[in-house]
């Protein structure tokens, strides 16, 4: 069984903001793989099904992005899986241990830019640190998708305010290429693996003024 996390805020709230991505691109895929999310516990609601490479089961928390981690918690007790290393200290995930793959937004990447990674840090995403914290290891395959500005940057005491924020007209169309891609992407990793993914579908989004000039 895989499962994937995505992550977000539940509620009409949040629904359009850019911390929510992460809800955009695992709705996309499931509806890709005509799931649907009829599971729905206090801290999770769930799609299961069959995914490219057999079972699978997404899960949106509605434990808030910065507890994300309970919803994974509270999942595997549900399903009977096992989401930690025994050992405290086992810095890899042993057989038998279940692994979520994590879609979150990035405000450190470009909006509309695509990163698979296999492991890492959360590199300052709550939401992935809580899921981090909870499994006990850094060996979490993770789709990051850009949400940042285009050729800036954000102040880390402006990161709340910036993604809790929905996006600009301007960049809706930029948006939802980002989640068809993302969707792509995601179904990629399900089928192939991280690494087999990412050689396909990274993608970091640069400025015009860094792009050639044509001929």
């Amino acid at each position: 069984m895989q499962v994937v996390m995505g992550l977000g805020n539940p509620g009409p709230r949040y629904a359009a903001t850019r911390h929510n991505v992460g809800f955009r691109c695992v709705e996309a895929a499931a509806a890709a793989l005509g799931l649907r999310f009829s599971a729905e516990r206090p801290e999770y609601r769930a799609a299961v099904g069959d995914g490219p490479a057999g079972p699978v089961t997404i899960l949106e928390p509605l434990t808030y992005m910065n507890r994300s981690g309970l919803a994974l918690a509270a999942w595997a007790r549900d399903a009977g899986a096992v989401v930690a290393p025994v050992d405290a200290e086992d810095a890899d995930p042993a057989p038998g241990i279940t692994v979520p793959i994590v879609v979150c937004d990035d405000i450190q990447l470009p909006l509309g830019s695509i990163r698979i990674r296999a492991s890492g840090s959360d590199g300052g995403q709550n939401g992935l640190a809580s899921v981090l914290a909870v499994v006990g290891h850094q060996r979490v395959p993770r789709l990051r998708l850009g949400v940042g500005p285009i050729g800036a940057t954000v102040d880390p005491e402006d990161w709340a305010d910036y993604v809790l924020a929905p996006f600009a007209d301007e960049e809706r169309e930029r948006v939802e290429d980002l989640t068809v891609r993302g969707r792509d992407a995601l179904l990629a990793v399900l089928a192939d693996g991280p690494e087999g993914a990412a050689s396909r579908h990274n993608r970091r989004v640069r400025p015009a003024s860094d792009l050639p000039e044509p001929p």
